[in-house]
C-alpha cells in the first residue's frame, strides 16, 4: 500500500476517533487549498485550520463515520456521515464526499461535496 493511503486510512481512523484536527495537522501540507461544493477555495494551512477548527468547536457533539473510501494516482475519495446538533438544537445528519489530492503523504487539495 502507498504512503498516501495508509495517511489517508490513520486520518479517516483518527476523524472517527474525533480527532480532527489533530489529523489536520498531521496529514494536511502548508500550501493545502480547500474548497466546499463550489465556493471560492480557501488556500494556506493556517486559514484552513481557523475555518476546520471553528466548525469542530461550535458542535461540540460532532460525530464522523466514514462510510465508504475509493482510491486512485495521489487521490483518495470517502464518503463521510455527519451527525450533530445545530444551534437551534435540530439534529443534523447528512453524508459529505471528500475528495483529496496528495504529494509527499500529504494533501495538498480536497474538495468537498454536499447538499446545500
Amino acid at each position: 500500500m502507498s504512503n498516501f493511503k495508509h495517511n489517508n486510512e490513520q486520518l479517516n481512523t483518527m476523524i472517527e476517533q474525533g480527532k480532527a484536527m489533530e489529523a489536520f495537522e498531521l496529514f494536511y501540507a502548508e500550501n493545502i487549498t480547500m474548497q466546499e461544493n463550489e465556493t471560492e477555495p480557501r488556500v494556506g494551512k493556517y486559514f484552513n485550520r481557523e475555518q476546520c477548527g471553528g466548525f469542530v468547536e461550535a458542535f461540540p457533539d460532532l460525530k464522523l463515520k466514514v462510510l465508504s473510501v475509493a482510491y486512485g494516482e495521489n487521490l483518495s475519495i470517502q464518503e463521510v456521515l455527519f451527525d450533530y446538533t445545530n444551534e437551534q438544537s435540530e439534529k443534523i445528519i447528512y453524508p459529505e464526499v471528500a475528495v483529496r489530492h496528495w504529494e509527499n503523504g500529504l494533501i495538498v487539495k480536497e474538495k468537498f461535496y454536499y447538499a446545500t
